[in-house]
């Protein structure tokens, strides 16, 4: 039996009109209390009609997909209103991102323009301290130099005038140097005097006014070093040092009070100095000791003094005396007896000899310097005076030499800061205002110049103190000699 059309329409469309809820739903109660108050189920209605059992589960099919649907309908209801709560969220939120994207390209904008007025502080704070340090070592440059400035002006001043008498000072004292070696203090005296300065005078070749050899020769810190190492306190044998120290040619010694040998004793110390005597060359043992201690001091650099020579010389020696070494390549060969012997630069020979008159042979006199270290009563008055005066006044002469090595020891520091200072200014690139190194040099140099300026002043106090005692007792030495 087939559904007519219109029926199955109408039990066909049933879901969509109970989606819509257009079938009233006391019509689904009515057909539930039915059923159940008649006991319906499949089999009751199929014993009473098979035609009706499709029917009847349409009926409890649709039954029961009513009260599912009104059973899920709170929750589409639920779900009706949490899409429109989503909808309202989400055009809230939309709205929200709007107006975060406004804010935040605001606030790139306003970091941007912050990073800008950041970099600029940073920048004026940089320019600021920059300026502000040049400005600094400019003040500082301005002080150091305008101190500095009088001083190498006086400097210069000082250097011109040296340049003008340089050479009758250095022809003066080479002269000394060369030909007044043998002589006694009144001999070098009249000689330097009556012909050399009158040579120079005569030819008016410029000199100083006040010239004294021992000027050009040494200064104040090497005198003192001297007579720290045992050399007498007097101007004879501080000029003996000077020929001794500025002299080409090995010394030799007149020196029968043996002052000048324990004063070359202590100065050579440090430099290995061997002490040795010619008189058992001869002997075959003993000279073979003496040749080998010679040959190893010219190889290795160090002294040696050969004290109480006779008149005459052995010839065995003679190449070391006269300094006969040829040079080969960036070598110099000395020729000794059957070797050839390296010469180190640093070797040096001290001759001496205990003869009060000697009469050495014409080859020794010009390949040797004779230095006269034999006491003369002038010169014993002057060392009894210097002992006097050490004795009377100790902390005068001691505070005297203390200033004076000082002294010195400042004077080589500031030449050495003003070899700086001249490679630094010469060789400068870039800004000045920005080379502290060169502003704290200068300022170095002005103190080392400050004090130096005071030690003199204080070390000539001094040497006036002291000058002003031998004064008082020169009378004493006097008395002592006589």
């Amino acid at each position: 039996m087939e559904i007519p059309a219109k029926l199955k329409d109408t039990l066909l469309g049933m879901i969509e009109k109970i989606n819509d809820c257009k079938v009233p739903a006391r019509n689904f109660r009515e057909c539930n209390k039915i059923i159940t108050e008649e006991g319906l189920d499949e089999d009751n209605v199929k014993s009473t009609s098979a035609v009706l059992v499709p029917l009847f589960n349409w009926i409890t099919n649709m039954l029961t997909y009513y009260d599912t649907i009104t059973g899920i309908e709170p929750k589409r209801v639920a779900l009706r209103e949490a899409n429109e709560q989503l909808r309202e969220a989400t055009e809230k939120k939309e709205s929200i991102d709007a107006q975060v994207a406004k804010l935040q390209e605001e606030l790139d904008t306003l970091q941007a323009e912050y990073k800008v007025v950041m970099d600029a502080k940073l920048e004026a704070e940089t320019t600021a301290n920059r300026y502000a340090r040049r400005l600094d070592i400019a003040t500082r440059l301005l002080n150091a130099l305008g101190s500095e400035s009088e001083r190498w002006a006086a400097s210069i001043g000082i250097c011109g005038d040296q340049i003008a008498v340089l050479l009758g000072d250095v022809l003066l004292a080479s002269s000394f140097v060369s030909y007044l070696g043998p002589f006694n203090k009144k001999y070098r005296e009249r000689i330097m005097k009556q012909e050399f300065t009158r040579y120079v005078v005569d030819n008016k070749i410029p000199k100083s006014q006040n010239f004294n050899h021992l000027d050009i020769l040494t200064d104040d810190a090497t005198k003192a070093l001297w007579i720290n190492q045992g050399l007498p306190d007097d101007p004879f044998s501080k000029e003996n040092g000077a020929i001794l120290e500025n002299s080409e040619r090995w010394p030799l010694m007149i020196d029968p009070q043996i002052q000048g040998n324990k004063w070359i004793r202590k100065k050579e110390e440090a430099h290995g100095l061997q002490v040795l005597r010619l008189t058992n060359l001869g002997d075959p043992k003993e000279g073979k000791k003496i040749m080998q201690k010679l040959e190893v001091a010219i190889e290795s650099g160090t002294s040696i003094m050969v004290e109480n020579m006779e008149e005459e010389i052995s010839a065995v020696v003679m190449p070391i005396i006269g300094k006969r070494y040829v040079v080969k390549g960036k070598n110099k060969i000395l020729p000794l007896g059957d070797k050839q012997l390296n010469y180190n630069d640093d070797f040096r020979m001290f001759l001496q000899t205990k003869l009060s008159n000697p009469h050495f042979p014409p080859e020794i006199q010009a390949e040797t310097t004779l230095i006269n270290f034999a006491v003369t009563e002038e010169g014993l008055e002057d060392q009894l005076l210097a002992h006097v005066v050490r004795k009377e006044r100790p902390d005068l002469a001691n505070t005297r030499e203390e200033l004076v090595t000082q002294q010195n020891e400042y004077t080589i520091e500031l030449k050495k800061l003003e070899k700086e200072l001249l490679f630094k200014l010469t060789n400068t690139t870039g800004d000045i205002f920005e080379n502290v190194e060169l502003v704290e040099s200068l300022e170095k140099s002005k103190s080392i110049s400050e004090d130096i300026t005071k030690k003199s002043s204080a070390a000539k106090e001094m040497s006036a103190q002291i000058e002003k005692l031998s004064l008082i007792h020169i009378s004493r030495a006097h008395e002592t000699r006589h």
